[in-house]
Formats: C-alpha cells, sequence, structure tokens
C-alpha cells in the first residue's frame, strides 16, 4: 500500500500537488479556526469560515481537474 502511494505521488503533476498542497493549507487553517473557537461563537466566524471552504472547494475542483477526474 505505501508503495503503491508513493507511485501515484511520483506520478502525480506538478500544477496538482500545487492545487493539493494549497487545498490541505486552507483545510488546516479552517481546522484550526474551528479548534479554538467556542462553539458560541462560530456565528461572528461565519464570514471567515465561508470564505475559507470557498478557497477549499476551489482548489478541491482544480486539483481533481488536474488529476483528470472531472
Amino acid at each position: 500500500m505505501k508503495n503503491q502511494l508513493l507511485k501515484a505521488i511520483a506520478e502525480m503533476p506538478s500544477s496538482a500537488a500545487y492545487y493539493m498542497g494549497q487545498r490541505d493549507g486552507y483545510a488546516y487553517k479552517i481546522q484550526g479556526i474551528l479548534n479554538v473557537i467556542p462553539i458560541e461563537d462560530v456565528k461572528t466566524y461565519d464570514y471567515v469560515l465561508k470564505e475559507l471552504y470557498w478557497w477549499l472547494d476551489m482548489y478541491n475542483d482544480s486539483f481533481a481537474r488536474e488529476m483528470g477526474w472531472v
């Protein structure tokens, strides 16, 4: 399994790797915000979370396109 994963990463186009990294970066930011704020304050951070999810979705679409899945 590990060798198959490494082979898939090695064969991945560099543009897809870029989009994957950006996507993972936004997912990390979202997770960080959700881990820090209390549940009562989620509404206060609504606009920030929506923006981050928008970027995450955009990079996820770009990643899928570069991989030829779409």
